[in-house]
């Protein structure tokens, strides 16, 4: 992923989680009930995860074909430690 399309999509959901966001403040200022508005900050949570995870992959990705490390015994180990980093981040 360039540069540029990961800006693009690291924008796209800001814009979703903000969405959200805004959703939440209106929930509040409606008096909704505590249930509901528990589910959406779940949801807001879960995409700020994700968002990070999105991330964190693309930074990776980067590292490693800037170290260009030629041993694939030592790139595969490298990437199943981001494999695994990624999974504690999505939950």
């Amino acid at each position: 992923m360039t540069k540029e399309e990961l800006k693009k999509s690291v924008q796209q959901r800001l814009g979703t989680i903000k969405g959200h966001v805004a959703g939440i403040e209106r929930m509040v200022e409606e008096n909704k009930n505590c249930e509901e508005i528990l589910v959406q900050l779940s949801a807001v949570t879960g995409a700020v995860n994700k968002l990070s995870a999105h991330i964190l992959e693309n930074y990776a990705d980067a590292c490693l074909e800037e170290a260009r490390i030629v041993d694939d015994k030592v790139r595969q180990r490298i990437e199943n430690l981001t494999k695994m980093m990624l999974t504690m981040v999505r939950k």
